[in-house]
C-alpha cells in the first residue's frame, strides 16, 4: 500500500500542445516505458477533433495498439463530448476522463457551450459507465485566464455536478495560479459539501515555480492521495494563453522521496523514460 498514487498525463496533456506531431510509434514507446517504471495509471490520449488538437488525431489508432494485458495498468482516454465518448466505447475504452469548468468563459472557449450543457451531454453519454471508471476534471479551479478568480457559488455548483458524475473529482490548476491557501480553501469547500467522490489534484507551473512542493504538501496534509504529473514536465493547455507546463513526474517523485513517502516509484525507476523524453521527444 503506497502513501499516494501518481496519475501520469504525459502521453495526453504532455504531448497535446507540442508544435510538431509526435509519431504514434513514439507515443507507444513512451507509454510502455512509463508502465515499465512502475506507474499504474496513465492517460494515453484524447478523442477530440483533429483540427483542434492535431497531436491527438491518432488516439483511437494508438489505443487499439496498446498492449493492454502486458502491464497491470489503468489506461484512460479524455473525451470532450458525447461523440468522443461513443468513439471511445467503440474501441474498448473502459476509463473515461471528462472536463468542464466553474468558469463559463473557459467552457465557451473550450467546449463552445455553457457548463450546464456540457454536464447534461456527459450525463447522457456516460450513462451505464460505472462511476469509478469516470474521472471529472474541474478546470480553472484556482483561477481563470479569461475572468480571473472564480466565484464560490460557481465552484460549488461544478463540484456538485462532478460528484454526481464521477468516482474521482480532479481539482485542476489550469494556469498555475494555485498556492497553499487556495488549495486549502478548495479542499475545505469539498469537505464542507460532503462530496462522496475521491479527490485528486492537477498542478501546472505558474510564475512562482518554487511553490510547487508547498502546494503538494498542503494538499497531502488535507488528505489528497492522487496527483497528476507529466513525465519531463511536458504540457500546457493549448486553449489557455500562457499556460505553463505540468508538474513533472520527476519532481513529484523527488518530493515523495524527500518527504519519505511511498508512491510506488523511485527516482531511479524514471531514468529510462526521462531519457526517452529528452533524447527522442527532444523535450
Amino acid at each position: 500500500m503506497t502513501d499516494f498514487e501518481i496519475y501520469e498525463v504525459g502521453p495526453r496533456d504532455g504531448l497535446q500542445s507540442r508544435d510538431t506531431i509526435t509519431p504514434t510509434i513514439q507515443k507507444l514507446e513512451l507509454i510502455e516505458q512509463i508502465a515499465m517504471s512502475g506507474i499504474r495509471k496513465i492517460e494515453v490520449g484524447s478523442i477530440v477533433h483533429p483540427d483542434k488538437v492535431p497531436n491527438m488525431a491518432d488516439s483511437q489508432i494508438l489505443y487499439k495498439q496498446l498492449p493492454h494485458l502486458q502491464y497491470d495498468c489503468e489506461l484512460a482516454m479524455l473525451v470532450p463530448n458525447k461523440i468522443g465518448i461513443n468513439k471511445a466505447k467503440n474501441i474498448g475504452v473502459e476509463n473515461f476522463n471528462v472536463f468542464f469548468s466553474p468558469s463559463e468563459s473557459f467552457n465557451m472557449n473550450n467546449h463552445g457551450k455553457m457548463s450546464s450543457q456540457v454536464f447534461t451531454e456527459y450525463c447522457a453519454g456516460l450513462d451505464g459507465i460505472p462511476k469509478e471508471n469516470i474521472r471529472v476534471y474541474l478546470s480553472c479551479m484556482f483561477g481563470c485566464p479569461f475572468v480571473g478568480a472564480v466565484k464560490p457559488e460557481q465552484m460549488e455548483r461544478s463540484l456538485r455536478w462532478a460528484d454526481s458524475l464521477g468516482g474521482t473529482v480532479v481539482l485542476a490548476d489550469t494556469i498555475g495560479n494555485a498556492d497553499p491557501l487556495l488549495i486549502r480553501s478548495a479542499i475545505g469547500l469539498t469537505r464542507d459539501m460532503g462530496l462522496q467522490a475521491d479527490l485528486a489534484l492537477h498542478l501546472h507551473h505558474g510564475k512562482r515555480k518554487n511553490r510547487m512542493f508547498d502546494n503538494l504538501s498542503a494538499a497531502f496534509d488535507l488528505g489528497i492521495r492522487q496527483f497528476d504529473s507529466s513525465i519531463g514536465g511536458m504540457g500546457g493547455c493549448p486553449f489557455v494563453p500562457g499556460s505553463g507546463g505540468n508538474l513533472s513526474t520527476e519532481d513529484l517523485v523527488k518530493w515523495s522521496y524527500d518527504e519519505r513517502l511511498d508512491c510506488g516509484v523511485t527516482p531511479s525507476d524514471l531514468g529510462t523514460v526521462s531519457k526517452y523524453v529528452k533524447n527522442t521527444l527532444k523535450h
